[in-house]
């Protein structure tokens, strides 16, 4: 099979060539970013309760298990779950025994739509 042609913009990031450092959640690694959205490699450690005025964020859980928290409310969740937070919402994932990791995409980036909230 042959390479696409006329395809502009493609990308191959392989996680491991992208530098991991400490977020509001944990750690993270920002795996790309555009106008529309972005796409964070996420292990939750001792994540701050935020919420985003403008990002609808998912939340695939590819490994691990833990809880969210949601407006109040606690759900447990593990590996295959895709959790939906809408703009508004507050929330943090919270780590149980083992490491959770998540990939997020943010509608549009949350880069500069982050407001924390108590816990």
């Amino acid at each position: 099979m042959g390479k696409p042609t006329g395809m502009k913009g493609m990308k191959i990031i392989n996680i491991d060539r992208v530098e991991q450092i400490r977020g509001h959640c944990g750690a993270i690694r920002l795996m790309t970013e555009d106008s529309l959205a972005r796409f964070v490699h996420l292990v939750v450690d001792d994540a701050e309760r935020h919420y985003h005025k403008k990002a609808t964020e998912y939340y695939y859980v590819l490994g691990g298990k833990g809880q969210i928290y949601l407006d109040g409310e606690v759900y447990d969740i593990r590996a295959g779950d895709l959790v939906t937070i809408p703009p508004g919402t507050a929330h943090n994932a919270i780590e149980q025994d083992e490491p959770m990791e998540i990939m997020v995409v943010e509608v549009p980036s949350t880069k500069d739509d982050v407001y924390k909230v108590g816990k």
